[in-house]
Formats: C-alpha cells, sequence, structure tokens
C-alpha cells in the first residue's frame, strides 16, 4: 500500500492481516456452542436457571478480549508472540499511534478479565453462600416439589395413589435440597381429576402452587412382583420429563420400595446424598399402619373425626414409633373435644420426634405451644412455618386456629383470623374444618347470604361429616328458618355427643342468639341423657338466662342441676355474687362462702365420658374453692382472708391442662382486691403480670378457664386509669367465647355505650345503649334500673323524650 491509500482501508487490512475477523467467527462458534451444551446439561445436574445466565455473561466479556487478543498477539509455527510493527516497513508510519493502541488494548483486555474474574467469583460464592444457609429464609435455593397422585395398574394398593402423595412429599422434604409441597394442597387440586393427571395438568397444578417441579408415577404389580416408576419434571419447561426413576419388590415392602425411589430422585435431582440414608426413618417401616395412616388423613379430610382417630389408633398401635400418626391422632382428638388425649397424642409425637421431618417437626412444637395455652409463641412458630412453606394449608389452618380460639386473650375478634383460613381456602377450596371456621365468622358479622353459601359448600362435601349438624343449626338460627329449625333439633337428640355438645356450645355464640342456646339446650336435658350432661344442659340454661338478666330464673336451673349430683352447679353458680355488676347482698355473698367452704373436692369422683365439655374441671377442683372463697371473702371486705387463700394458689400443684391456672388465680384474687379499695393502678399491674395461658378448648368450657371475671376488671381498670381506648377493646371481648361468657356480654354493652358517649361518639354510642337494651329487656326488677337510664340516654342522643 502507498502512503496516498485511504487510513480506513490499511485499518481493515490491519485487522485482517492480524486475524481479527477469523477470531470473532472461531469465538462465536465456540460460544454457541458451550451455551448450547450447557442449555443440555446443566438441568440434569440440577443448577440452578441462573447458572446458564453466568454463562452468558462471561461468553459476553469474553468476546472484547479475544479481539483484543487477537490485535495484540500473533500465532506462529513457534508459538505465540507479541506482534511487532516494526517488522513491516509499511507500518513503521503508524508505530506510534497504534503502539498506544496497542496498550490501550491490553488495559482494556486486563480490566475486563479482572471483571470478569470479579463476576464470575461474586456470582459463585453468592450461590454457595445461600445454599450452605440453614435458616429458613433459604427457601429459594430449596426446589419445591408437587408430588402428584400415582396411577395404579392391576394391583390391590389403589391406597397408594393418593398415598404417594402424602409419603413421597415427606420423604423428599428430608433432604432439603427438595421441598414437598403440603400434600393437602395437592389433593385438593387434584382430586377433581377423576384420573391421576398427566404432564400437561400436572405442570398447570405446580405452577398454581408455585413449585420448580413435579412427580409423575405409576405402580403396577405383575408376577408378584410391585414397580414403582416416578418422572420428575420441570415446572416451566416442556412437559419431558428430566429424569426417572424405578424401584420393586416384594409387595410387602412398600416402604423400601418408596425409599429406593426417594433416594434415586433425590440423587439424580441434585442430592448431595448425606440425608438419602435417614429417610427410611421418616413415616413408618409398617405397610399395615401405612394403610391406617392413609385411611386416617383420608377420613380427616372428610370431616369424620371419630373414623379417623379410629384409623391413627391402630397405626401406632401396629407401630408405637409412628411420629406422624401420633400427631395426626391429636388433631382428630381434638376435633372429638377429647383433650386429654390430644395431650396425650402429641407427647408420644414429640417423644418420637427424630422421625419426623424438620418440618413436621416445627409444625408439632407449634401444636405443643397451643395445646398448652402459650398462643404467643404458637402463632410466632406457625408465622415462621408459612414463611418458609407458603403452601403450607396446615400450618396456615392451625395460625388461623390459635387466631380463632386466643383471640379474646388480646382483646381482638376472631375475625382477625379470617385472612389465614383464606389462604388455606386458596390452596385447598374444599378444606373442610376451614369452611367451619369461615362460616361461624360470617355468622358473627350477620351476613346470611355468605353463610348459606359456605354451609351450602360444606354439606355438598359431606352431608354425612361430624360437624354437618353444626353447619345446618348455624344456618338454620342465623337465617331464622322454622321449619330448618325444628329439623335440627330432632336430628341434635339422634347425633354422637361430640356432634351434639359442640352445637350447642358454639351455634348461640356465633349466631349471638341467646334464644338459640335456650331452644338447643333442651337438647341436653333429655331423661336419655346421662346426669352429667343433663346438669351441664342446666349449667347452660342458667348462664343463658343470667346473659338477659334474668338471676332469679338462673339460681332456679343451678337449683336443678343440683339435683343430678353434680358438682358443677356448685362451681359455675358460685360466679354469681361475684360479678362485679351484680348487685349480690352480704347475705347472698356469705350464703355462698358457706356452700363453698363446704364444698369437699377430695370427695369429687372424676368424670369419665371422654369429652372435655364435661370433665374440664377435673384436675382443678382443689384450686376452684381458694379462688372462689378468696373473691367472696374480698367482696366482704375480709382483705386478710382473701390474700391468705392468694397465698394457699401460689403453692399448689400446677395442674396438666393449665399449668399457670394457680399464678392466673392468685393474681386475679389480689387484683379482685385492689378492685374493691379502688387501687386501679395496682390491680391493672397485677392482671397484666398474669400470664394466662390455658388451652383454648378449655376456655370455653369454663369462665374460670377463660379468666372471664379477670378480663371484665381489666377493662374496668383501664377505664378509671383513662385509657378508654384500650378498655372498648376488653370490653368487647366477650362476645365470640362461650356460652359462659355471655354473662358480660350486656354490662360489657353498657359501658363501651358510655365510654363512646363521652368520646363524642354518638352513633356508636346509641347501637350500643340499643344493644344493652335489647339484651336486658326481661331483666330482673333489681336490675331495670340500669336499663332505665340507658333508655333515657339512648332517648337523648335520638331527640326524643326518654320514659318518665
Amino acid at each position: 500500500m502507498n502512503d496516498r491509500t485511504p487510513g480506513y482501508r490499511k485499518f481493515f487490512a490491519e485487522v485482517k492481516r492480524r486475524g481479527v475477523f477469523k477470531m470473532a467467527a472461531v469465538y462465536g462458534a465456540v460460544a454457541f456452542a458451550v451455551l448450547q451444551g450447557a442449555d443440555i446439561v446443566f438441568p440434569s445436574l440440577g443448577l440452578p436457571d441462573k447458572s446458564l445466565t453466568v454463562v452468558v455473561v462471561v461468553a459476553l466479556l469474553g468476546f472484547p478480549i479475544a479481539i483484543a487478543l487477537a490485535w495484540a498477539y500473533e500465532v506462529t509455527g513457534q508459538g505465540v508472540r507479541l506482534e511487532d510493527p516494526a517488522s513491516s516497513s509499511e507500518l513503521e508510519a503508524m508505530a506510534a499511534e497504534p503502539r498506544s493502541r496497542r496498550w490501550l488494548a491490553g488495559l482494556v483486555a486486563l480490566v475486563a478479565v479482572v471483571l470478569m474474574v470479579g463476576t464470575g467469583w461474586l456470582i459463585l460464592t453468592r450461590g454457595q453462600s445461600t445454599a450452605g444457609d440453614g435458616s429458613d429464609d433459604a427457601s429459594s435455593t430449596v426446589a419445591r416439589v408437587v408430588v402428584l397422585p400415582f396411577t395404579v395398574r392391576g394391583t390391590e394398593h389403589e391406597y397408594l395413589s393418593e398415598g404417594m402423595v402424602d409419603i413421597l412429599s415427606r420423604k423428599l422434604d428430608v433432604a432439603g435440597e427438595l421441598r414437598g409441597v403440603d400434600p393437602r394442597a395437592v389433593l385438593a387440586l387434584a382430586q377433581d381429576e377423576g384420573e391421576p393427571p398427566g404432564p400437561v395438568r400436572g405442570r398447570e397444578i405446580a405452577r398454581r402452587l408455585q413449585a420448580d417441579f413435579f412427580v409423575l408415577g405409576a405402580i403396577l404389580e405383575l408376577d408378584g412382583r410391585l414397580q414403582i416408576d416416578a418422572s420428575l419434571y420441570d415446572a416451566e419447561r416442556d412437559v419431558e420429563a428430566i429424569t426417572q426413576a424405578t424401584a420393586g419388590g416384594d409387595p410387602g415392602d412398600v416402604m423400601g420400595i418408596v425409599d429406593d425411589l426417594a433416594a434415586q430422585l433425590l440423587l439424580s435431582s441434585g442430592g448431595r446424598g448425606g440425608p438419602v440414608a435417614h429417610i427410611a426413618a421418616v413415616t413408618t417401616d409398617s405397610l399395615a399402619a401405612l394403610k391406617e395412616y392413609l385411611q386416617g388423613e383420608r377420613a380427616l379430610r372428610a370431616g369424620e373425626y371419630l373414623t379417623a382417630a379410629e384409623a391413627f389408633q391402630r397405626a401406632v398401635s401396629v407401630d408405637s414409633a409412628f411420629a406422624l400418626a401420633w400427631y395426626r391422632l391429636s388433631v382428630a382428638y381434638e376435633w372429638l373435644t377429647r383433650d386429654h388425649l390430644v395431650r396425650e397424642s402429641a407427647a408420644q409425637a414429640f417423644r418420637h420426634a427424630g422421625r419426623l421431618s424438620e418440618h413436621d417437626r416445627l409444625l408439632l412444637q407449634a401444636a405443643v405451644a397451643a395445646r398448652g395455652g402459650d398462643h404467643v409463641l404458637a402463632e410466632q412458630l406457625y408465622r415462621s412455618i408459612v414463611g418458609s412453606y407458603p403452601d403450607d394449608t396446615e400450618a396456615w389452618f392451625q395460625l388461623g386456629e390459635v387466631l380463632f380460639h386466643y383471640a379474646f386473650m388480646t382483646g381482638r375478634r376472631i375475625a382477625v383470623s379470617r385472612e389465614a383460613f383464606e389462604r388455606v381456602l386458596n390452596y385447598e377450596p374444599d378444606h373442610m374444618n376451614t369452611l367451619i371456621h369461615v362460616a361461624r365468622i360470617v355468622a358473627t358479622d350477620h351476613d346470611p347470604t355468605e353463610l348459606n353459601e359456605i354451609t351450602d359448600q360444606f354439606l355438598e362435601l359431606n352431608p354425612e361429616a361430624d360437624r354437618a349438624i353444626e353447619m345446618r343449626a348455624l344456618r338454620a338460627f342465623a337465617t331464622d328458618d322454622s321449619a330448618e329449625i325444628a329439623r335440627v333439633l330432632t336430628d341434635l337428640r339422634r347425633v354422637s355427643d361430640p356432634a351434639l355438645l359442640t352445637t350447642v356450645a358454639y351455634v348461640p355464640v356465633m349466631a349471638a342468639d341467646v334464644e338459640a342456646g335456650l331452644t338447643m339446650s333442651s337438647t341436653l336435658t333429655g331423661e336419655s341423657r346421662i346426669a352429667e350432661m343433663r346438669a351441664l344442659g342446666h349449667v347452660y340454661r342458667a348462664y343463658l338466662l343470667m346473659a338477659k338478666g334474668q338471676f332469679s330464673a338462673a339460681v332456679d336451673q343451678f337449683e336443678t342441676a343440683r339435683t343430678f349430683g353434680s358438682t358443677r352447679a356448685t362451681e359455675f353458680g358460685a360466679i354469681i355474687p361475684l360479678l362485679p355488676f351484680f348487685p349480690a347482698s352480704d347475705d347472698d355473698i356469705v350464703a355462698m362462702r358457706n356452700v363453698i367452704r363446704a364444698f369437699d373436692p377430695d370427695t369429687v369422683a372424676p368424670i369419665t365420658h371422654p369429652s372435655g365439655f364435661l370433665r374440664g374441671h377435673n384436675e382443678v377442683h382443689r384450686h376452684l374453692k381458694p379462688f372462689l372463697l378468696g373473691l367472696l371473702n374480698a367482696r366482704l371486705g375480709n382483705a386478710s382472708d382473701s390474700e391468705r387463700y392468694a397465698a394457699e394458689l401460689e403453692t399448689s400443684e400446677k395442674p396438666l391442662r393449665s399449668p399457670t391456672l394457680p399464678e392466673d388465680l392468685s393474681l386475679g384474687i389480689r387484683a379482685y382486691v385492689a378492685w374493691q379499695s379502688g387501687e386501679s393502678a395496682e390491680g391493672l399491674s397485677l392482671l397484666e403480670n398474669a400470664p394466662m395461658q390455658t388451652y383454648y378448648q378449655n376456655a370455653f368450657r369454663s369462665p374460670y378457664y377463660s379468666f372471664a371475671i379477670l378480663r371484665y376488671l381489666r377493662a374496668m381498670f383501664l377505664e378509671d386509669l383513662g385509657r378508654e381506648e384500650e378498655a372498648l377493646i376488653w370490653f368487647g371481648s366477650f362476645e365470640e367465647i362461650s356460652i359462659y361468657d355471655l354473662v358480660f356480654v350486656a354490662p360489657a354493652l353498657l359501658r363501651r355505650a358510655e365510654i363512646y358517649d363521652r368520646l363524642g361518639d354518638r352513633e356508636a354510642a346509641r347501637r350500643h345503649y340499643a344493644r344493652f337494651i335489647e339484651l336486658w329487656a326481661d331483666c330482673d326488677p333489681e336490675l331495670r334500673p340500669e336499663v332505665d337510664r340507658a333508655e333515657r340516654r339512648l332517648a337523648e342522643l335520638a331527640g326524643e323524650p326518654g320514659p318518665g
């Protein structure tokens, strides 16, 4: 080239001579091949999607480096050497400028190498640190897998179609690299398929549950050999299996076959093999126990709690170390209101917790906290679980249970639990136990349209479910359907004791219908019932009458209950002269004190009926006597005697069902003394220090377990101290708990009306005055002045003259 050759032609000639174009073409071809290979190999190695992104970034960063190296170096037969532009006379004129450019190219290449290596190192180390994080927040590094029902052909192992969803999900959950999606959520979406879903539907379900993978499988028995095949699919890719596993053996060794299958899936999906040896211990080694467990799970989903409990009981009788069956047995007993068996079963599950996955151990730990009355810890644990396992319908449901049943202990309404229950229904629309709770919430909102929809859905799912009668009664009384009410009352006389007791206890409370309670309680007092149940029926009637302000009629009911030889009338009737709003005379208080003094707890035979509704006071007679005497003496002004009983409670034995009860009752006596002395600050301080931890089922079986008097005192103390907003919360905590707490509703409504009145909220004040007047419309004469005063103020607020 001569000196007149244009500069750009010289430049391109030099680029060609140095092989830059050839390097670009070769680099592009190699990079394309590497990317294609990574796209095929990485998924089979179980590497995350971001690994492919790293390869693309590195390839793009490497391209300018390759071009710079091609410009600066020459490949010869003797090796690679740095280009020397002085070897060509035509380029000597360019010596200064190209040399500076080559130095610049080398510097750019060095920076690019540093950036590429640094970026790769950061990505790699970040991935390693995240993967190595054992915290619950590491869920993004754990692949979530949906196990769908297996196809069963030519075998009698039909129970394994749905059973594999439960078994394999739990076994895969052990390794930590895969996390099985909650089997209940999976079955809820797959149960309407008619047959096990295929790859296309499987991918839809996996995406619906936000899972990374899903498993389909088939079970075949041929020539006396059971074979199980499973295929693992990527929920974000085409419907082609990314890995397959096959295991087989003797039909009697189902668990061994499933263990083998789970191990293959774990190893082929990237598992390191460490946890694989532990998977056999997760459920049970017994095929017979497994069959019973799966039958129990099916019954529990159908709302057939007695059938479920019997199946789980058979499972643990075969394998006494079957921790998962023990845990689910405690859940079934809870629905049967057999709280003593709830504790025993949970304790057995805890004893064998080593056979549970980490996930199930967390569920058990939270359940034990809830059943021990530590609702604060239980709520924290369940929230932690759903944070790590957002599809865990069991954890969401139990969180809803805690919020629903312990709301009163924090002054909240049961509606605070609805969000958790809605999350359950989001994954499992037909979750029957959740529908029961949502129906109760809707009933308290007085929404007949939504209540009809929910109860219809429940009854369509299983009209023979144990709680079907409760759903029917709730709808009938809430909608005032007289014909259905008559049918419900007839059927209540034929249902099981757990269904009867739960229905009579819950419906009048959730429907806010005292008359409904009086009507239904007659089903407990019939001559065919055992003495304790008849006594309970009359005690219920007494408390419902007190809720209407009819204390004289309530006393008659307590006297009738006493004819059945029950201590229930004594302990539950003693509350009347202790109520802060009841105008008891000294003679009434002394008479009741004499009754309690004569009561000998050591002579009381424990109630053997399995329901906690009847046996709730079995272990606390010795605690209730000093508590009642302490309060009665305080009401009479005998503070020193009250303190003696408070001290006695401090040293008394802690009952299993409510370990903090002695301390709570002791502080309660002292707070009652403070109220009598007008020391509101001291009384509030005492009650704020009371732990008040009790199992929620106890709370709706006794006003002493729900600490009703103490909660009312707390509200009064807050009002006296000018903390009226807080007082409103605690005065509002009596309407959604139990028949026993209904006694406090009307007086609390009056106190709330007066607070709203002072705060200037005239509409809220009118509403609360009106509800109080309605409840006590037919109250005893000695209570009538309170009603008259409320009527006058309501008329003033409405701008009308009140009654003379």
